[in-house]
């Protein structure tokens, strides 16, 4: 039985005449274009165009290519059956295959592995040679090294007189990274298949006001064959390393992320800022004995037995330091060399945040990683103190007659008020309203509450810890008091030499292998004993000029250097210092602090900022180093903040 057939069962009285105006030579034909010109108007307008294209086609392979059109409608048909069914089938094995034959694990992209494996996907070459890729643009950081042959070799000047570098098309070399798109992917890691699902999702995400939006959510999931997940629990340990390969030899700088992420809690209430080389510590100006006694503080605190000796003692596993002294004089720089010797991240709070809460505040804290520095910048400035209340019954029934008797003479002299009285008594009343931020109950219940969290380092800076609240650094808060102070002659020469030594690069080594040589000092990568153990010594016989015992031994992971490297820093800056040896230059550096004043009136920033601006001039800065001076100690004395010589 054929659809010519079936039609005429159909429709038989369309089906008559249909074959009532046939050709005779059309029985060959056994769909005629009868049968379509009467459904045309059964069927409606909307399908008009679909069956004047059949007929079309009827007429074109049946009349003229003798095909039937009928066989090439149920071939057509046959396939998409059959394309229905393979699907549904291959649907059903994998399905079977997948629960019961195959593991996988998913990763969100709210979380840090996200991270990691989207590195590691983008950096093998199978993956970014796919079909199906996403490409992202990328941009490097301030410490990571460029192509700088595009700017040498074009550069452009200015005014005629000088050659100045361009950056115009420095951004245009920055080549896209390219990650797996949407979709499925197969890739192959140390011998096993992996399969590679990365899908998105709107979610609708509900806050107060104007915070509610649809949000992408982005799912990874891997899955490999086999009941067991540990070959995706390697890989993705394997990504995390590579991620973190060079983390030893930087500093991550992280900040309370925004207000509308924070609600979230976890992970999102801290955001990375900054990505930074590790500070070495002996380009820190201050006295090596005070270097020792933070370091080998710090080294005991974080040992893995420590944790067990604070709990047998019933003792919080909490540290406190407090760095404070004139501004400039390296406490900042402190905070980072620490976290770099010790490979901890910063994580920096503001207590002037006007979006931060004491709530948000106790969850930042809560949310810290096991080790890591909590720095806490000027803290005199956030206005934490005790609100005084001693005043007696007499002083407060006196203040009220005062107030009495100022409200008394306003009625009298009504009609002869002022906009700016009356601006100033709005101000006034707005401001009992508005919020006052932090207060020293909160951050007091963040650092040691209850509930606060340890294992941490903090730091707190300050210029004026005279204004500081004693329960703010009693001791089991502020556990070690350093005090930093206007450069001495010693240290101007330690930083002259620092400016003006030529440049090396640095040894980048696994800290967990082998000890390192370097000035004298013997660095070991190990465990330190925990306190109250004097098994391991510090010894140091460098140019710091000091030897300290202590209870660990230091590992400055900066310090190891190769042979210089020379640095050029472009036309017009004429490199007195690398004509200078290191006697000479040791003469010049003497010679140049025996210039800064004894008595202390000089930062460690100011000196550097003065050799800044003569970075390859040592002669130079020795020479304009007096003039220099006087001119400093005259703005000082007359307490102007413009500087005459610089």
């Amino acid at each position: 039985m054929d659809f010519n057939t079936i039609l005429r069962g159909a429709l038989p009285n369309f089906t008559a005449n249909g074959t009532g105006a046939a050709a005779p030579n059309a029985t060959g034909n056994t769909f005629s274009s009868g049968i379509m010109e009467s459904l045309v108007p059964l069927l409606g307008s909307q399908f008009s165009p679909l069956l004047k294209a059949y007929m079309l086609f009827h007429n074109m392979a049946g009349s003229h290519l003798g095909l039937d059109p009928a066989l090439i409608v149920t071939l057509f048909g046959i396939i998409w059956a059959a394309n229905k069914l393979w699907k549904q089938l291959f649907m059903s094995v994998y399905t079977f295959v997948h629960t019961h034959f195959m593991s996988s694990i998913t990763i969100t992209n709210n979380d840090e592995m996200y991270i990691h494996m989207m590195r590691w996907l983008a950096s093998q070459p199978r993956m970014v040679n796919s079909r199906s890729l996403t490409a992202e643009s990328t941009s490097k950081s301030a410490w990571e090294e460029e192509d700088d042959s595009g700017i040498i070799s074009a550069p452009i000047s200015a005014d005629g007189d000088g050659i100045y570098l361009n950056f115009s098309n420095q951004e245009a070399k920055s080549p896209p990274r390219f990650v797996p798109a949407l979709g499925t992917h197969g890739f192959w890691h140390n011998g096993r298949y992996f399969r590679l699902h990365r899908k998105q999702e709107s979610i609708f995400e509900e806050g107060g006001g104007s915070m509610s939006a649809f949000k992408d959510k982005e799912y990874l999931m891997l899955s490999c064959f086999g009941r067991s997940p540990e070959p995706i629990k390697h890989l993705l340990q394997h990504a995390k390393e590579q991620y973190y390969t060079d983390h030893h030899a930087h500093t991550i700088v992280k900040r309370p992320a925004p207000q509308n992420m924070r609600r979230y809690g976890g992970r999102h209430n801290w955001l990375q800022v900054s990505n930074r080389p590790v500070r070495p510590m002996k380009t820190v100006v201050l006295d090596g004995k005070q270097k020792i006694q933070v370091l080998v503080d710090m080294n005991e605190y974080l040992h893995p037995a420590t944790p067990r000796w604070y709990a047998n003692r019933g003792i919080p596993l909490r540290r406190g330091y407090l760095f404070y002294g004139p501004p400039g004089t390296g406490k900042t720089s402190l905070s980072f060399a620490l976290a770099g010797v010790f490979g901890l991240d910063i994580y920096v709070i503001s207590l002037q945040e006007p979006t931060l809460t004491e709530e948000d505040l106790s969850a930042l804290f809560n949310s810290l990683p096991r080790r890591c520095v909590v720095l806490l910048e000027d803290i005199d400035s956030a206005g934490l103190a005790r609100a005084p209340d001693n005043s007696t019954d007499e002083d407060k029934m006196e203040e009220t007659n005062a107030k009495d008797d100022k409200k008394r003479k306003k009625a009298e002299t009504k009609e002869d008020w002022k906009v700016s009285d009356l601006a100033r008594e709005l101000k006034k009343q707005g401001g009992e309203n508005e919020k006052k931020g932090i207060s020293l109950s909160g951050l007091l219940n963040a650092i040691d509450g209850v509930a606060s969290h340890e294992g941490r380092v903090l730091i707190m800076t300050t210029n004026k810890p005279e204004s500081l609240d004693e329960a703010l650094i009693r001791p089991g808060r502020v556990d070690l008091q350093v005090g930093f102070s206007n450069a001495t002659q010693e240290q101007a020469k330690e930083l002259f030499v620092r400016m003006y030594e030529a440049d090396s690069s640095p040894v980048i080594r696994n800290p967990l292998r082998g000890n390192v040589q370097h000035s004298g000092k013997t660095i070991t990568n190990g465990p330190a004993q925990p306190q109250g153990s004097n098994h391991t010594k510090i010894k140091d016989t460098s140019s710091d000029g000091f030897t300290s015992d202590g209870s660990t031994e230091v590992d400055d992971r900066s310090s190891a250097f190769t042979s210089p490297v020379k640095v050029n820093f472009g036309p017009g800056l004429d490199d007195d210092a690398g004509d200078m040896t290191p006697e000479q230059l040791d003469e010049v550096a003497d010679s140049f602090a025996q210039k800064i004043p004894p008595g202390q009136l000089v930062s460690p920033a100011e000196i550097q900022g003065f050799l800044l601006k003569r970075k390859k001039q040592p002669i130079q800065a020795l020479a304009e180093v007096e003039v220099w001076v006087e001119a400093l100690v005259k703005q000082k004395a007359s307490k102007t903040k413009v500087l005459k010589v610089q």
